[in-house]
């Protein structure tokens, strides 16, 4: 075997050979393992405040992907003296597993993997734990790599999981949410090949996240994805990074975070000025599209503000909302025309919600809705705000599932439901924006909790879970904890950076840099986290 391994830019890039495999590995993920200090029982809820407080891996990729519905994966990870802890959170509309023996064959049904290569200076020395939806699980060890046979025959040791299950196994007649499994991986199985068990802070582990299997709509997706052809997880040199920090989780989201705020920074074409901005969001690609009211309301631009392009002059009345799915694809609300719009990336209209003009409070109208969220399964949730002060959820197709809200100042009540977001966890939160709260239901409208003392114009949550809200009273950007206390604060009324005059709806991009779109100061600014 030849191993080559070199630095670039901050980023791993392998080039390695060995009999029968060549390849160049591309840039891989990272992610940073924190601490718990406290006890986690496993069974599959993921109720404790470190494993709310974890950040997500991020999105899983699909590499392979050629039809059928991406169901997407949260993952999650932690760490103390004895184990390594990993959650999955995994979309799934039809829920199978038959294997319950361990060793069998696992991967057919719903699955979720951990592969690791525990010593960086053995990138091909491997383990992989794969573990299905019933909680029977298989474990391998590969010492040089997938093209070799195994040395001997390893068995895990004192590895716990447990299963929760949102739906019915076996049972494709009706249509399932999700599915969670959550695992303790005792560190003494690695003792033979990592530097440190357990590990040391700072200590970076090779490590990739997978999900496969199943019998209705399958699925092949991974944290750190691979370049080959076909399906193909025993690829190492495309594992991501992951290192041990000796941080709790629960510190995360207590510690202050800092912003440069950047103005001007959009190459405006000289025929474009902007009107008041209401709504802004970055797609996967980091471009940056903005909603505002003047010619060419939907403005996109990539990640260093040149201008790519615009669309919907004719078509919108007024400008207000706009969230960008999964799929990159553009979503806005209209209440000028009472309508929600959902446009391809490059603005193709793909459906239209309401009837143009007709406000009314029907199952086909709107009157004056306000923002979109998304949920599992393609499903997605519209604040009906202005006229009608309710939450609509629809299928993925645009079919109403049902309702809720009335106008009100109690629980459950509205006056101007003005943001919505879908957290990780699947709740909906709500800026109930007269009423200075916000209001946090679970995903069919059950009333959670509520959090007071601001009014939300904007809602925004970043990839570790992070809250922000626009306040547009007080002209700040707020950062919440997980129970909406608010935790810092950014600005005050004015037109220098940082400062702001009535911020509206918000975004974060995948470098945690928060966008706000104003709708009095006629500008997008950029807080860039430093």
């Amino acid at each position: 075997m030849i191993l080559r391994l070199t630095c670039l830019t901050g980023s791993l890039v392998g080039a390695i050979a060995f009999p029968g495999f060549s390849v160049l590995a591309a840039e891989v993920p990272t992610y940073t393992i924190h601490r718990t200090d406290a006890p986690i029982t496993i069974d599959g809820r993921l109720d404790e405040p470190d494993w709310r407080a974890a950040p997500s891996v991020g999105a899983f990729q699909f590499p392979w992907w050629t039809k059928g519905e991406k169901e997407q994966t949260q993952a999650r990870l932690l760490w103390d003296d004895k184990h390594l802890y990993v959650s999955y959170v995994c979309e799934d509309a039809y829920i199978w597993g038959d294997h319950t023996e361990h060793d069998s064959q696992v991967y057919r049904d719903d699955c979720v993997e951990v592969f690791t290569a525990p010593n960086p200076d053995q990138p091909f020395n491997y383990f992989n734990i794969e573990m299905n939806v019933r909680g029977a699980f298989l474990d391998r060890h590969h010492p040089d790599g997938p093209s070799s046979e195994l040395l001997y025959n390893w068995n895990s040791k004192g590895i716990k999981i447990g299963i929760s299950i949102n739906g019915t196994l076996n049972d494709d007649s009706d249509t399932d949410r999700s599915w969670i499994l959550e695992a303790a991986i005792p560190f003494a199985n690695f003792s033979k090949v990592a530097k440190h068990t357990p590990p040391q802070p700072a200590d970076t582990w090779h490590l990739n996240l997978n999900r496969l299997g199943g019998k209705t709509n399958p699925q092949h997706s991974q944290w750190s994805p691979g370049e080959t052809d076909r399906p193909a997880f025993h690829r190492p040199e495309f594992f991501g990074r992951v290192v041990f920090s000796s941080e709790t989780a629960a510190s995360l989201a207590s510690k202050p975070i800092d912003f440069k705020p950047i103005i001007n920074f959009l190459e405006l074409p000289p025929h474009i000025k902007l009107g008041a901005c209401s709504g802004v969001a970055v797609n996967s690609k980091g471009h940056i599209h903005l909603f505002h009211r003047g010619q060419h309301p939907i403005l996109c631009f990539d990640s260093d503000g040149r201008f790519l392009h615009s669309w919907g002059d004719g078509l919108i009345g007024k400008a207000h909302g706009l969230r960008i799915d999964r799929d990159d694809n553009v979503w806005v609300t209209d209440v000028g025309h009472h309508l929600v719009l959902k446009f391809d990336p490059t603005g193709k209209l793909l459906l239209a919600l309401g009837q143009s003009d007709r406000p009314g409070d029907g199952i086909d109208q709107f009157d004056r809705p306000t923002d979109i969220a998304f949920g599992s399964q393609g499903v997605f949730y519209i604040s009906d705000g202005y006229g009608n002060s309710r939450v609509l959820k629809f299928t993925a197709e645009g079919k109403l599932i049902k309702s809720w809200g009335t106008p009100g100042k109690g629980p459950g009540e509205f006056n101007l439901p003005h943001t919505i977001v879908v957290d990780a966890q699947g709740r909906v939160l709500v800026g109930d924006r007269e009423n200075d709260r916000i209001q946090v239901f679970g995903p069919d409208g059950d009333l959670i909790e509520i959090w007071p003392g601001f009014a939300p114009f904007g809602i925004a949550i970043d990839k570790h879970g992070g809250i922000f809200v626009a306040d547009g009273r007080a002209n700040q950007i707020l950062r919440l904890n997980a129970k909406g206390h608010v935790t810092q604060r950014w600005g005050g009324k004015g037109t220098a950076p940082g400062q702001f005059n009535l911020p509206h709806l918000l975004s974060v991009d995948r470098q945690d840099n928060v966008y706000v779109a104003e709708v009095a100061g006629g500008r997008l600014q950029k807080l860039q986290r430093r």
